[in-house]
């Protein structure tokens, strides 16, 4: 065999390994491109979503207006089911939608289906909110309001806000959509029942990254 000959079949079979690599880079990448993709928990939100009845914004209860508490989102709006967080890792982004300006300190917590029972697991940042001008109003538009934050989860732990009032909520419906617990719930404290149960769901989204 002559050198030509030789040096032609080295130059292919170094051509198909090269290509044989580049194809598996591609089969590779959209799987690394899938696994990185944030996760969403929570309320499902855009501007399409309304803060319908939200104003003025609710206390904790009627009957202790001013009194702060913890108040669990236990049904995810137009989530059904996704109130739970679906994996751990961390919380990036928190993203809410209010009818007008308040602030709230994230909560972590942790829910007995049973009989919701429940303990927070952690206490975040105060995040302020602008809420919705006349604007958003008029137009059905609403502010997606979005803060970065950096909080651990855990699979199966919930979004939670500790406040007295808050306007980050859709007040169209009845049931248990909000758990309240008063006075408001501390990192490493046990379990403690529910005092209260409102129809309005808390408008309120996680991303984990």
């Amino acid at each position: 065999m002559n050198r030509t000959s030789t040096a032609t079949k080295k130059l292919a079979r170094r051509a198909g390994l090269v290509a044989a690599a580049a194809s598996l880079a591609l089969m590779v990448a959209p799987a690394t491109g899938l696994a990185k993709a944030p996760v969403k928990f929570g309320a499902k939100l855009n501007p399409t979503v309304q803060p319908s009845n939200s104003l003025p914004a609710h206390p904790c209860t009627q009957e202790a207006a001013g009194q702060y508490c913890t108040m669990i989102e236990n049904d995810a709006y137009g989530r059904p089911g996704v109130e739970r967080a679906p994996k751990s890792g961390r919380i990036r982004v928190i993203r809410v939608i209010a009818g007008g300006p308040g602030s709230f300190r994230l909560q972590i917590a942790k829910v007995r289906r049973a009989d919701n029972q429940a303990k927070v697991l952690r206490t975040g940042p105060k995040l302020s909110y602008l809420g919705q001008d006349e604007a958003n109003w008029e137009s059905d538009r609403y502010n997606v309001e979005k803060f970065k934050v950096n909080i651990p989860v855990r699979k199966g732990q919930q979004l939670a806000l500790l406040g007295n009032y808050t306007s980050m909520v859709r007040c169209s419906s009845g049931g248990d959509n909000t758990l309240i617990y008063q006075p408001f719930l501390r990192p490493r404290n046990p379990f403690q029942p529910t005092t209260d149960t409102d129809g309005c769901w808390v408008l309120m989204e996680a991303v984990i990254r």
